[in-house]
């Protein structure tokens, strides 16, 4: 959430002002002019973009170009959901084991 609130507090003036110098540059998608309006969302931009990987190419790249500061939101959203997917993943992998290698201690006791 806190990369959602920095997408409509930083993102969406930008977006704003991309669509005033370029009112076709999201012709493509018209769910990109209002996916940084609110905080919800924001929310559902950056699940579709960093989880399911969709629309990356139609927001996140003009904007991007057009503002190379606005990659760190990006990119650090990006990094932040896949460490903690990755981390969920490795703590039931390691849990699991965990739970394997009490039962076969029991079974040799």
């Amino acid at each position: 959430t806190i990369w959602a609130m920095l997408l409509v507090e930083i993102v969406n003036p930008l977006i704003q002002e991309l669509l005033e110098k370029d009112p076709g540059i999201f012709n493509e998608c018209e769910h990109c002019t209002r996916a940084t309006s609110s905080v919800m969302k924001a929310n559902l931009l950056l699940f579709k973009t960093v989880i399911a990987g969709d629309s990356w190419g139609r927001i996140a790249v003009p904007v991007i170009e057009a503002y190379p500061a606005t990659a760190i939101i990006f990119v650090g959203s990006q990094l932040t959901l896949v460490f903690g997917v990755l981390n969920l993943i490795v703590a039931v992998v390691v849990d699991t084991f965990a739970d394997s290698r009490e039962r076969d201690i029991l079974n040799l006791a």
